[in-house]
């Protein structure tokens, strides 16, 4: 996935460390950058809410955690 250095923007998240080494990982077990991994994931999650304007969260069991499930 290239990346287009004047029609892009930074930004950051916080993530679990457990989430975290398992981009660390995938990215190094595929010759890419962990930035690649978040955007591609990003990516294709927004392909599947498409024209949608919200996507259905709901409460979940662990600790308050929101997980997003499609319906």
């Amino acid at each position: 996935m290239p990346v287009d250095k004047e029609k892009t923007v930074r930004t950051s998240v916080i993530v679990p460390a457990d989430l975290y080494q398992r981009v660390q990982q995938l990215a190094a077990s595929n010759d890419v950058s962990a930035a690649w991994i978040v955007r591609h994931a990003l990516s294709q999650f927004l392909a599947g809410y498409d024209g949608e304007r919200a996507i259905p969260l709901k409460l979940g069991r662990g600790g308050g955690k929101k997980r997003i499930r499609r319906e």
